[in-house]
């Protein structure tokens, strides 16, 4: 498997790509990945179709996908609450790095954005993560789609947003328990080091 861990064989893709070389550069990667199972779509119809008729696991799709462009497909796919695919997980592709473009694709339920040109090694990071390590789905007035918190780092004045966030209390240093700024330089520097 050329150094990648985790095959793929027994997960379903659905490479959803008006561009017929890309979608099959993407296929030939999916394949050297163990893939068995890739189904293509070049435009929302044949996509949707595809979703209707077979069991399908991953979908990529990609900002310029036509009639209306992926961002509205992915957008649709989330908010269609009888959809049995609505929470397939969702690698969404595209050649706009600006992080006005990465929020468009990340607010309309994308799991993760990669930004073409794509690298085998950066594609199969982002499919294992994709694929093997789900996020909880978060429904809003105006969002359907993976959890967009990767992990906690605290709240702003100590209480989240959500229900069930709980209050974060950071303790006062407390004179024989608390240590000096050189203390805590030397631990970080062991976990450096090692």
């Amino acid at each position: 498997m050329h150094g990648f861990q985790k095959s793929l064989r027994g997960i379903s893709f659905l490479i959803a790509d008006s561009n017929s070389y890309f979608s099959s550069l993407l296929f030939s990667m999916l394949k050297g990945f163990g893939a068995d199972k890739i189904v293509q779509a070049r435009d929302w119809g044949s996509a949707v179709e595809a979703l209707n008729s077979t069991k399908l696991d991953v979908l990529l799709c990609d900002v310029m996908l036509p009639p209306g462009g992926g961002v509205r497909f992915v957008r649709g796919l989330r908010t269609d609450a009888t959809a049995p695919f609505r929470k397939i997980p969702i690698l969404f592709m595209t050649t706009d790095s600006r992080v006005t473009a990465i929020k468009a694709a990340r607010d309309a339920g994308a799991n993760m954005i990669i930004v073409k040109p794509i690298s085998p090694k950066s594609l199969y990071e982002r499919l294992t993560w994709v694929a093997f390590d789900t996020r909880p789905f978060v429904e809003t007035p105006t969002y359907f789609g993976p959890d967009r918190r990767f992990k906690i780092e605290g709240f702003p004045d100590g209480q989240g947003r959500r229900k069930g966030d709980l209050p974060v209390e950071v303790a006062a240093a407390d004179g024989a328990a608390a240590l000096s700024q050189n203390e805590i330089d030397s631990l970080f520097a062991g976990a450096r080091a090692g």
